[in-house]
């Protein structure tokens, strides 16, 4: 049997090795310190490792009333450790007072916004255990390099063409004043969080009203850090209909090329916006599972 312990970050390198060689369809061990250890707006992290003859072969994490992600090395499949991870999970969700457990899509700090489906052997195993299906959400992939939308120079004309509105367009400052105020009376959430965390990598470009209120922002980078994920982004009622929103799209999406192939959109909402300003390149499908713990 595994033996189950908290993990430090003293053990993120084998953490690293375990993520690598377990999720073929996220890039999990780049970002394994933000997702095992990184707080979210919902409270802190809480990890464990499963241990075999000494080596780290599992690891899972949760937050609140989030399973922030659960992955075993193929090697070490089939004898428990799965299962003993999970087991180590769900009752610290209980004991916290967590009516059920979701899979990933923690708002704030998400590895991805459920399971790829095609991890159908996770999302099957999960299901033999009690899980059941909450819902489901979709990524954008855009691709950045040879995509004539993508550009340096489309950024800047479409920059250009809000500065001939009268509105100040460039990357936001690391203490942009009123930014996070805005963002979080506009559209609340975790928002805010995430834009924070944009701002310390400098991945936020905004468009600034005449007489100095936000119209409108974008980030990259606030989640999932050197991914290049695209997100949060929004802008003010009043100030739709005008283009900003893919000025600042492009700005990220160049800051992003240099070095990313493509960009993931994440949890999208308007698909026809990103079809216009980008193109697409492609579709990633997740799965929310749940688990009922009371």
């Amino acid at each position: 049997m595994p033996s189950i312990a908290r993990l430090t970050r003293a053990d993120l390198v084998e953490a690293r090795a375990v993520l690598a060689d377990a999720c073929a369809f996220d890039r999990a061990a780049e970002v394994a310190e933000e997702k095992l250890f990184e707080p979210a707006p919902a409270g802190e992290a809480v990890a464990w490792g499963a241990r075999v003859g000494g080596a780290l072969v599992g690891v899972t994490a949760v937050t609140a009333d989030r399973l922030r992600l659960i992955a075993v090395a193929p090697d070490a499949r089939r004898r428990g450790v799965g299962a003993a991870l999970l087991e180590t999970a769900e009752a610290h969700a209980r004991a916290a007072g967590a009516p059920r457990l979701r899979t990933l899509d923690l708002p704030g700090n998400y590895l991805a916004p459920g399971i790829d489906v095609r991890n159908t052997d996770t999302i099957a195993w999960l299901q033999k255990r009690g899980w059941v299906r909450h819902g489901e959400n979709v990524n954008l992939r855009v691709a950045l390099r040879g995509n004539p939308q993508v550009s340096a120079a489309r950024a800047a004309a479409a920059a250009d063409a809000a500065r001939a509105r009268g509105y100040d367009v460039r990357r936001a400052r690391p203490d942009e004043p009123g930014l996070l105020e805005a963002v979080a009376a506009d559209f609340g959430g975790a928002w805010p969080w995430e834009i924070a965390r944009a701002l310390a990598g400098g991945g936020v470009h905004v468009a600034i009203a005449p007489g100095g209120a936000i119209a409108s922002f974008a980030a990259h980078d606030g989640n999932n850090r050197g991914l290049g994920w695209f997100g949060p982004a929004g802008t003010h009622p009043d100030h739709r209909g005008l283009r900003l929103a893919e000025a600042l799209l492009l700005a990220c999406l160049v800051d992003v090329a240099a070095r990313e192939a493509t960009c993931e959109v994440a949890w999208i909402g308007p698909r026809r916006f990103y079809e216009h300003a980008a193109g697409v390149a492609g579709d990633r499908h997740f799965l929310v599972l749940q688990k009922d713990l009371t």
